[in-house]
């Protein structure tokens, strides 16, 4: 994906109509207010992070770095419908059109994290979905977690009501609720916990941390027999409890 500047405002004059990077992106959907990018408030119609909250996350990113990359030199301008289409999608380019584009001199740059522990968490999930697979012998030793996640299970009826919402932090959530379901005798009870929220995080003692905080914001939820289990709360304040208290957590250098 190209990126191609305005012809004015917000764009510096000296990219005006430039194309400046080029990009392979994810199909990792995220919030541009996780990146803590650069904020136009006093001119709302300028601020890009208001004005287009979602992007995708990308996985390698160029910067253009060729003096002769205008756009409508390279390509020629577009028609006006699909000028008003790449301001919120892509527009696609046939072979010969883009051609151009690919011969352009560039340089390698480190794509730009979030800066919130949630958008991180998410990010770093992705990254080691899109990591080569481990090759070779199987070593069978405890190592150190890359991910762990703030989750809940919900236990629900044979109807669906939930009954009651665990919130803990694992490295693995679904063994977790393996682990859970196996006195319940599910043929007879009609019981079951199943992982309703599974949050990544950057480390054990981040989601540690973020567990205690939502189980101490629900406190007056909380069984006697089992501080971590929740009872008369709805699912969906627990799971926008967790989230909010990640993205207001920026992410340690």
């Amino acid at each position: 994906m190209f990126t191609v500047c305005t012809k004015s405002e917000p764009t510096p004059v000296e990219l005006w109509g430039r194309v400046a990077g080029l990009f392979r992106v994810s199909d990792l959907e995220v919030n541009t207010f996780d990146y803590d990018l650069p904020r136009r408030l006093d001119r709302p119609e300028f601020d890009s992070v208001a004005r287009f909250p979602y992007a995708l996350h990308p996985i390698e990113v160029w910067e253009i770095t060729g003096e002769q990359n205008f756009f409508s030199e390279l390509v020629g301008p577009l028609t006006p419908t699909h000028h008003l289409q790449a301001q919120s999608k892509l527009v696609e380019l046939d072979v010969i059109a883009a051609a151009p584009l690919f011969a352009l001199s560039r340089r390698p740059v480190t794509p730009a994290l979030p800066k919130t522990e949630f958008g991180f968490g998410r990010v770093l999930q992705k990254q080691r979905r899109l990591a080569p697979k481990h090759e070779g012998a199987f070593a069978g030793v405890f190592a150190t977690h890359d991910i762990w996640y703030v989750y809940t299970l919900v236990l629900r009826d044979q109807k669906g009501k939930a009954l009651a919402i665990k919130v803990g932090y694992a490295s693995d959530p679904h063994v977790r609720a393996d682990a859970h379901n196996l006195p319940l005798a599910e043929e007879v009870t009609g019981l079951r916990w199943q992982v309703d929220v599974k949050q990544p995080t950057s480390s054990e003692d981040l989601a540690r941390d973020v567990e205690q905080a939502v189980l101490d914001k629900f406190s007056q939820h909380r069984l006697s027999s089992n501080g971590e289990i929740l009872r008369g709360v709805d699912p969906l304040s627990v799971g926008s409890s967790i989230a909010l208290e990640l993205r207001s957590r920026q992410v340690l250098e």
